[in-house]
């Protein structure tokens, strides 16, 4: 038998050609093998927060800014509660972190963590008509006792008597007033309770005669709501200086207060990115067209 000298053994090499099956099987494979790995979907995280009546268009536009031009995986939902309200959804551990004008009593045994959000201050409300333009934390406090109940008291003759309205006991815009205007001074039993910072602009927008207090920022939300940005309530100085953001900033405005973030532990996680933003130059630059004067 005659070998193939070509070959050690004697024998033919004879290489048959890949098959173009086997061919297209090992392309898919190389392409496989260099293919990028599968990045998993992001998933939504929702996030409960609470706010009382001064702190929570700011932390509701807060959250939306967040949410549209940081994570649009972040949802957040607030709840609007009072201060001691607040205090307990924390304690229960039902929500994670709230946003308040008055800070609550500590836990027993533990202490809060806060943040300083920003400043406002508690505007005196009185009909856009009323002649009146200032008065002192005198005169507030003979005006909300009943002392005086007449704005002929203040040289206005023809405005006839003074409405007095007042926010319900625990809001933190009420505890201020108090603290700041009224000390020892009783309440006069005349006055009639708002429960929420709308109504209580809609009564003295209604009542020539009436006067209250709401949240500062507050008056510019209600000026760019009505039409021609006109409105029937303002905002009075007090022993002389007027309620604006620069006057809150400087410390001049007599009832001038820090709204402040709040929680049971120190925020963590996504949240705790969403609380170094609200603090940074972008949260303080929301803050400042709401009204509210940011810390520097």
């Amino acid at each position: 038998m005659m070998r193939d000298a070509s070959h050690p053994s004697g024998r033919r090499d004879v290489r048959r050609p890949l098959s173009p099956a086997v061919i297209a099987v090992c392309a898919l494979l190389i392409a496989c093998s260099r293919a990028e790995a599968p990045r998993p979907t992001p998933v939504a995280e929702h996030y409960r927060l609470i706010a009382d009546s001064a702190t929570q268009p700011l932390l509701q536009a807060l959250t939306d800014a967040y949410a549209e031009t940081v994570n649009p995986y972040a949802r957040f939902t607030i709840e609007l509660g009072a201060p001691a309200h607040l205090a307990e959804r924390l304690r229960s551990g039902q929500v994670l972190l709230g946003a308040t004008s008055l800070v609550p009593p500590k836990p027993p045994g533990l202490k809060w963590w806060l943040a300083d959000l920003a400043l406002d201050g508690v505007a005196v409300v009185v009909h856009g008509d009323n002649p009146i333009n200032a008065l002192t934390l005198r005169d507030l406090r003979d005006i909300f006792s009943g002392v005086r109940n007449n704005w002929a008291d203040y040289g206005q003759d023809g405005s006839g008597s003074i409405e007095v309205a007042v926010r319900e006991d625990g809001d933190g815009t009420r505890v201020t007033f108090d603290r700041a205007v009224m000390g020892d001074q009783r309440l006069t039993f005349d006055a009639i309770v708002m429960p929420s910072v709308e109504t209580m602009l809609n009564f003295v927008a209604l009542r020539p005669g009436a006067i209250g207090y709401v949240p500062s920022p507050s008056i510019a939300r209600r000026r760019e709501g009505r039409a021609g940005g006109a409105t029937p309530v303002k905002a009075l100085a007090l022993d002389g200086v007027a309620p604006t953001a620069e006057n809150l900033a400087g410390g001049e405005y007599p009832l001038v207060r820090t709204l402040s973030l709040i929680g049971l532990y120190e925020p963590q996680g996504e949240l705790r990115n969403f609380v170094a933003w609200a603090l940074g130059p972008q949260g303080r630059s929301i803050a400042e067209s709401l009204g509210y004067a940011a810390f520097r």
